[in-house]
C-alpha cells in the first residue's frame, strides 16, 4: 500500500473505532449462559516500560466483564499496584520467575493460572472496555455450533512512526497464512483445554506456538471488532516457508476446454516446451471447433506430446467438458487450464503441483494477471448480492491492484486459504476429484461450477488455497466472450438462486472475508470510513 493511502487510512481509524465502541455501548445485548474465568497474562518485552504495564493493568480494570484474572510475568509483587484495586475482578498476582513461553510448555505452569482461557498481554497493549465480554459470549456460540477453542481478535498496531494506529482487519483463522505472516499478534484467546493438548516443547515464540496448531482440526472463532490495542508495529512477512517434503505426482494430466482461438491455445501451452512433467497426459476437450489453424494446431500437440482430442458437440457445458477431459486420463494431478491463460514462468505449475499434493489441500488456484500486469485474480470473496438480478457475488480479491503491489496485509504476496479459486488454473489431486464428484455438469454447466466444486472440497475437510504465483495471464473469457444475453443472464441467475440454496451459510458467512475491508473486485480495500475514490 502506497504512503497517500496508508495516511488515508489511518486518518479516519481512530473516529471511526470510537464511533464502534460508543454504538456497541449503547447497543442492549442478552447476558450469555454462562461467565467463564479468563487468565490475562502481562509479560514485559525489550520496549516495555512501567508506563507501559500501567497502561495495560488499567485497561483491564476498566473492562465491563470482571471474571478475569491478572497474571504479571516478570514483575516482582513489591512493583505491582495495591492488589486490592483489583477485588473487583479475580485478582492480581505476580509471577517474577515464570517465562510468558513457559506457560504453552511446562505443566509446572498450571499452579500459576486457574482460568478456562488464557489471553497473553505484552505490556503496553490496551483493550476496549467492552473486549472480554466479547470474547466471553463468543464462547456460547449458536445452536449447533461449536464452542471455539481459538479466537482471534481484529485489533490494530502501532504505526512505524507517530501516534497513529494501524488496523488489522483479520481473514478467519488461515493455517497457511499464519505460517507466512504473525497476522494475529498477541490478539486471541485460548482455551485451557488446547493449551494443555498441544503441549509439546518450549516454543520459539508466540507465533510459532500459533504455527504449531495448523496440522490438525481446531474450533476456531473471529471476533471483527477492534478492540485490542497492541503495541507492536504491523506485522510482517516470516522467512518463506518450503513446501514440504511430499511425494511428486507420478502423471499429471493436463485438461484443456478449446473452441478455435488456435492462437490462444498455442499461446496457451507454450510452457510444456520448457518444463518437464512426469507422466504427462496432454488432453484437449474441444467444442465444435472449426478453423482449420486449430485442426493443424491439434494435429502438432498430437504428434508432440500424444495428445488426446475428445470432441464435444451441442451446447457449451463448460462442467461437462471438465469432466469428460479428466475421465479419460489416468493421472494422480489434474491441471485444469482454460486456453485463455498463458503461464509465462513455468516453474508455477510445479510449485502450484506441489502445494496440491499436500493432503490436507484440496484445490490449489494462482494470482493471475490481466495482460495489461494488473491483479485478475487472487482468491474468491462469497458475498450475498444486491437484489433478484444478482442474489450471490462471487467477487476477485484486489481485482485490477497494480501487479507489483503488497495488497492489504500482505495479500498478494502470501499464500492464503479462500472458500473458492477461480478455474481457470487450478490443479486437485485426482482422489480429491473423484470424492467430491467432479464438476456439477447438470445443473451448474457454465457459472459457478468451480466455486461449486472448491465448497464441496472444502466441506470435504480439505483446504482451498491460492498462491502468490507471478506469470500467469488470463485473458478473461476470451473464447467464450463477456455476452450478457438475456439467455446467459437466464443461466447467470439459475445458477446463483442454486448456489443460494446448495451453499447458504458460505454465501452469508465467508469465514476469510472481514466486514470492515471490502477487498472484492477493487485495486484497494474500503473501508467503512474511507472513500478511495479522492486517493487514486
Amino acid at each position: 500500500m502506497s504512503r497517500r493511502r496508508d495516511d488515508a487510512l489511518l486518518a479516519g481509524y481512530e473516529d471511526w473505532r470510537q464511533s464502534r465502541a460508543t454504538e456497541r455501548k449503547w447497543s442492549r445485548r442478552e447476558q450469555p449462559a454462562w461467565n467463564h474465568l479468563i487468565t490475562v497474562f502481562v509479560y514485559p518485552e525489550a520496549s516495555s516500560s512501567a508506563t507501559g504495564l500501567s497502561r495495560t493493568l488499567s485497561a483491564l480494570l476498566d473492562q465491563t466483564y470482571r471474571n478475569i484474572e491478572v497474571v504479571v510475568i516478570g514483575t516482582a509483587e513489591r512493583d505491582l499496584p495495591d492488589a486490592d484495586r483489583f477485588a473487583t475482578l479475580r485478582g492480581l498476582f505476580a509471577e517474577p520467575a515464570l517465562d510468558v513461553l513457559d506457560v504453552l510448555s511446562d505443566p509446572a505452569t498450571d499452579r500459576a493460572w486457574r482460568g478456562s482461557h488464557l489471553v497473553f498481554a505484552a505490556a503496553g497493549t490496551t483493550f476496549d472496555p467492552d473486549a472480554f465480554d466479547l470474547l466471553n459470549r463468543m464462547l456460547t456460540p449458536p445452536p449447533g455450533r461449536t464452542a471455539p477453542e481459538l479466537i482471534i481478535c481484529d485489533h490494530d498496531r502501532a504505526a512505524a512512526s507517530g501516534p497513529a494506529r494501524l488496523p488489522c482487519f483479520l481473514p478467519g483463522w488461515d493455517p497457511d497464512l499464519i505460517v507466512a505472516m504473525d497476522y494475529v499478534g498477541t490478539a486471541f484467546m485460548a482455551s485451557r483445554r488446547l493449551v494443555l493438548d498441544r503441549r509439546s516443547s518450549r516454543p520459539a515464540s508466540l507465533h510459532a506456538w500459533l504455527c504449531g496448531l495448523v496440522d490438525s482440526p481446531l474450533a476456531t472463532g473471529r471476533l471483527t471488532e477492534p478492540v485490542m490495542h497492541l503495541p507492536a508495529g504491523p506485522p510482517r512477512l516470516a522467512a518463506q516457508p518450503g513446501i514440504g517434503v511430499f511425494p511428486t505426482a507420478s502423471s499429471t494430466a493436463i485438461v484443456i476446454p478449446n473452441r478455435d482461438k488456435p492462437e490462444l491455445l498455442q499461446q496457451c501451452v507454450r510452457f510444456l516446451e520448457f518444463t518437464e512433467i512426469p507422466g504427462l497426459e496432454l488432453v484437449i476437450v474441444d467444442h465444435a471447433s472449426t478453423d482449420p489453424r486449430t485442426l493443424a494446431l491439434y494435429a502438432r500437440l498430437q504428434e508432440q506430446y500424444g495428445a488426446r482430442i475428445l470432441r464435444v458437440d451441442g451446447h457449451f457445458n463448460f462442467s461437462r467438458m471438465v469432466n469428460m477431459g479428466v475421465a479419460a486420463t489416468t493421472a494422480q494431478m489434474l491441471m485444469l487450464v482454460n486456453n485463455d491463460v498463458e503461464v509465462k514462468k513455468a516453474h508455477e505449475i510445479q510449485v502450484m503441483m506441489a502445494h496440491a499434493m499436500r493432503p490436507e489441500v484440496g484445490v490449489v488456484g494462482a494470482r493471475l494477471l490481466y495482460p495489461n500486469g494488473t491483479v485478475q485474480h487472487a482468491g474468491v470473496i462469497l458475498r450475498p448480492g444486491s437484489g433478484r438480478d444478482y442474489p450471490v457475488w462471487a467477487q476477485h480479491v484486489l481485482r485490477r491492484a497494480a501487479g507489483d503491489s503488497e495488497g492489504y496485509l500482505h495479500a498478494l504476496r502470501t499464500v492464503r486459504n479462500y472458500q473458492a479459486v477461480t478455474g481457470a488454473i487450478i490443479a486437485t489431486r485426482r482422489d480429491v476429484f473423484d470424492r467430491v464428484g467432479g464438476f456439477d455438469e447438470v445443473s451448474l454447466p457454465v457459472e459457478f461450477n468451480d466455486v461449486d466444486y472448491c465448497l464441496r472440497a472444502r466441506a470435504a475437510g480439505l483446504r482451498v488455497v491460492c498462491l502468490p504465483t507471478d506469470g500467469i495471464v488470463h485473458s478473461e473469457s476470451s473464447t467464450r466472450g463477456l455476452a450478457t444475453t438475456p439467455d446467459v443472464m437466464r443461466m447467470r441467475l439459475a445458477a446463483m438462486e442454486l448456489m443460494i440454496g446448495r451453499w447458504p451459510d458460505a454465501v452469508d458467512h465467508d469465514p476469510f472475508f472481514n466486514p470492515h475491508a471490502d477487498w472484492g473486485d477493487r485495486p484497494h480495500p474500503l473501508f467503512p470510513w474511507t472513500d478511495w475514490s479522492e486517493v487514486q
